[in-house]
């Protein structure tokens, strides 16, 4: 482990769950390992103006949320542009405990295919970007255990004390995927993709918080209430605005979140791992 130079948490994490649980799997890969931890946040469009490049001698804990069972498509491109250079990898996706499909699978294929070399996976559970019921509060005190865990696991499949049995077999891998499609509490299919978040500007005094921290640079910061840009419905916004002003009021986008309460709250899944 003497070679190594650092362990690097990076993660797209609008609403911080993914966040979590990556700097506690982070935390404890460097501690095992005796070496410094940096964080690289790649949410908002500022963080991921850089290329990022990272060498043999790097251990990096990569995580994403998943939306609509996959990478979210819009910044899988910027992933693609990392040069991994033959660094340890970590593959993290974390879910709002419906499911996470073959997000994670799709992930290693990014980092795989980025350079670097994937030596352990996980997929965790974090309260649903749309929701506070489904996955409610989690990343909890039992996932961030299961979290340094995994990193421990890791730290020692990175030293060779741990021998772990690859992921060229991982489920789903380099097949051809069916994404999970959005229905309404009828079974019919929608698209929410044009839904973007409403104001309450009662509520709002247009501090501009929720434009540095939309993950498309969507908000303009001048008037808060408008959003020209491209709405990823990853609920930064609604969700960390400390006023509370924001929410989605579309009857589609309603319709489908009573149908993923409904169907999705329980059983409470559990963290999954693989290396």
């Amino acid at each position: 482990m003497d070679k190594m130079k650092q362990v690097f948490a990076v993660y797209f994490s609008p609403t911080l769950t993914t966040k979590t649980i990556v700097e506690a799997v982070a935390a404890t890969a460097a501690s095992e390992s005796g070496l410094p931890v940096t964080a690289i946040d790649l949410t908002t469009p500022a963080g991921r103006n850089r290329q990022l490049e990272f060498s043999p001698s790097d251990i990096v804990v990569f995580g994403v949320p998943v939306y609509i069972g996959r990478v979210p498509n819009l910044i899988a491109p910027y992933f693609k542009t990392i040069k991994g250079g033959g660094a340890y990898v970590a593959a993290i996706a974390v879910y709002g405990n419906r499911a996470y499909d073959e997000a994670l699978a799709e992930l290693i294929d990014i980092l795989e295919e980025d350079g670097f070399h994937p030596a352990a996976a996980a997929a965790f559970i974090g309260e649903h970007s749309f929701s506070t019921v489904l996955g409610g509060g989690r990343p909890d005190s039992k996932d961030l255990e299961a979290a340094a865990e995994f990193g421990r696991k890791f730290a020692g499949i990175v030293s060779g004390t741990i021998h772990g049995n690859g992921l060229e077999n991982f489920p789903g891998r380099r097949n051809n995927r069916n994404y999970y499609s959005a229905t309404d509490g009828k079974g019919k299919k929608i698209d929410i993709r044009k839904v973007k978040p409403v104001t309450d500007k009662e509520l709002c005094d247009n501090c501009g918080y929720c434009a540095t921290i939309c993950s498309m640079g969507a908000i303009d910061p001048s008037d808060c209430s408008l959003v020209p840009g491209i709405c990823i419905k990853c609920s930064a916004c609604v969700k960390r605005c400390p006023k509370h002003a924001k929410s989605f009021a579309d009857p589609d986008f309603l319709g489908h979140l009573k149908l993923l309460e409904e169907k999705f709250t329980d059983p409470r899944r559990e963290p999954e791992i693989y290396f």
